[in-house]
């Protein structure tokens, strides 16, 4: 097979030929458009809220010397200079911001996930809108975070844990086929692969034209997937559709011919939110016709808020009928597991009252895990992993576990070392700390300690013969890559 050369844009986009010529019609200022493309995104992240909020991120970014702004329809996120680099800041290793774009925001703000729902993420990889549904729902309830490839679901499993986030199970399936083991659902996500028109902003590549057969595919595909979704949903709740394409064929087409396939049995609730700009649906193209309704739905242009591309449709199922569904029993504790959670009120102070909403157990034997009480997986269908690891339990003394500590380190009131900014990303490097004998007065002789920069907390360590051994767990630490920028 040839090998497929890299596109390469025009010097001026909006009098070339591209993947979004076809488009230009629908555009209300095609050369604002094409500049918009040609431009970089800002850097966008959202607060993990379950340890800080967005003000609080703010002013934590400020006092370094970045000019954060809030991002004004969603209320957790922040856009930075353009020369802030993410990634590599210590408050994305520690798990206290998710890097997102902010166009991909939309579908879990449309969503709208509220604490004490069940939630499914039917394409769930890479996680950014899992550990969105997540935060929404408080750390508590349900969330399934499905995906057709496993090994996709490798970089959510590692930011549900530096995020602390226990209310989340994965499962791996075809979402076309989602067993109707797994119960049903509050609100579903639908996400869809698409042919990635509005991402040209991070890759030039999607500006490649598709050829009408793989669209076809995709086409096929994104109609299973909706249909899945919505079959899944409970009676009054909801689901969101969502690419990040331009083209009418993976959007409303899809939506139109999933409403026509249950008749009576969703609406369309109009896709808008205050302060941003969303245009409506389009009720026709190209001589097909998808019928007024589509009108609720949503299409982000770039150069209308400077973000990415985007499509977005809210159905709500109205019929009557039962709602209930037999989800399977919610994950109970084990007792061994419960008593490892002592581990963190008496050794690191954390009030007992904090672990009353958690339910813990094993997997494997290696750690003791945590979930909401009621945590509800995935009914019948076999889950990849569950909640978090709290407690490391084959160590002696047991070892609380980076994980639990994201989650309920802010909680702490026992032995806590505060970090300068240089020894933070010593430990990230699993370095050895030497703080000296007068910032060790409140620590024990030997024992763990809470690591805190900035009061906020990035991890725990091994307090031992005036050193501080890093306990910073090993796929963490490469990830890091040592930065201190």
């Amino acid at each position: 097979m040839a090998r497929r050369e890299r596109y390469q844009p025009p010097e001026d986009l909006a009098q070339g030929e591209s993947a979004y010529t076809r488009y230009r019609p629908l555009i209300d200022d095609w050369e604002a458009f094409c500049d918009t493309l040609q431009r970089p995104l800002n850097p966008c992240v959202r607060a993990n809220t379950t340890r800080l909020s967005r003000d609080e991120l703010a002013r934590l970014l400020q006092d370094e010397g970045w000019h954060p702004r809030p991002l004004g329809w969603q209320g957790d996120a922040l856009l930075v200079d353009d020369g802030f680099r993410p990634g590599h800041h210590w408050g994305a290793i520690a798990g206290l911001y998710q890097i997102q774009e902010a166009a991909s925001l939309l579908p879990v703000q449309l969503l709208d996930p509220q604490p004490g729902e069940r939630v499914l993420d039917l394409c769930a990889a890479p996680g950014n809108k899992t550990i969105q549904v997540a935060d929404a729902l408080g750390n508590r309830g349900t969330v399934v975070a499905n995906d057709a490839s496993g090994g996709r679901l490798g970089a959510l499993g590692q930011a549900v844990k530096r995020h602390g986030l226990v209310n989340v199970s994965q499962t791996v399936r075809d979402g076309q086929g989602m067993p109707w083991a797994v119960g049903r659902f509050d609100k579903v996500v639908v996400d869809a692969p698409c042919s990635c028109e509005g991402t040209f902003r991070k890759t030039a590549t999607a500006a490649e034209p598709t050829s009408p057969a793989f669209r076809e595919r995709l086409v096929q595909r994104q109609q299973r997937l909706l249909l899945r979704g919505m079959a899944l949903t409970r009676p009054g709740g909801a689901v969101v559709y969502s690419t990040c394409t331009f083209a009418p064929e993976e959007n409303e087409a899809v939506v139109a011919a999933a409403l026509a396939r249950a008749p009576g049995t969703f609406e369309l609730v109009p896709a808008r939110l205050p302060g941003l700009h969303l245009s409506p649906g389009l009720e026709a193209w190209d001589g097909a016709h998808y019928g007024a309704e589509m009108a609720a739905c949503a299409r982000l242009w770039p150069h209308h808020n400077d973000t990415g591309g985007f499509f977005a449709a809210v159905l709500r199922r109205v019929d009557g009928g039962d709602g209930s569904a037999d989800d399977g029993p919610a994950m109970g504790d084990e007792p061994r597991a419960r008593d490892l959670l002592r581990t963190f009120t008496e050794e690191l102070g954390v009030p007992s009252s904090v672990l009353d909403g958690l339910t813990a157990f094993f997997e494997g034997g290696k750690y003791a895990k945590v979930v909401p009480s009621g945590h509800n997986a995935a009914g019948g269908v076999p889950v990849v992993r569950s909640g978090i690891p709290a407690v490391r339990a084959q160590t002696r003394p047991p070892k609380p576990a980076t994980a639990g500590v994201m989650a309920l380190g802010h909680h702490a009131h026992g032995p806590v070392l505060e970090l300068g900014r240089d020894e933070v990303y010593a430990f990230f490097r699993r370095e050895a700390l030497f703080p000296g004998p007068e910032r060790c007065q409140r620590l024990t002789e030997s024992g763990h300690v809470l690591l805190r920069h900035r009061g906020r907390t990035v991890g725990v360590g091994m307090y031992r013969g005036g050193a501080v051994v890093s306990l910073f767990p090993k796929a963490w630490s490469r990830a890091a890559g040592g930065s201190g920028t």
